[in-house]
């Protein structure tokens, strides 16, 4: 095992910690999203919610930031495992 395989190792988890953080807004406008889809939202919480044109937004919004996240965590998993492979 070399010295810098474990800094390699540390800076691929503080990317994945990142990702993960990022993730966060992009699932709960997905869940959100859904929520109003299946659900619905009171027009006197939100007015804004009840826009079907808004609940839609926030699906794609909110799943285009999963699809993101979920394929850099998938690719920095495999960088992880490479590296872990050579040492």
């Amino acid at each position: 095992m070399s010295d810098i395989q474990p800094t390699q190792v540390k800076a691929i988890e503080h990317k994945m910690l990142m990702v993960g953080i990022i993730d966060l807004p992009g699932s709960l406008l997905f869940g959100l999203g859904l929520y109003g889809v299946f659900a619905g939202f009171d027009e006197n919480f939100l007015p804004m919610l009840a826009d079907q044109k808004i609940i839609y937004a926030m699906l794609a919004v909110g799943g285009v930031i999963m699809l993101w996240a979920g394929l850099s965590m998938f690719k920095l998993a495999r960088e992880k495992q490479h590296i872990l492979a050579k040492g």
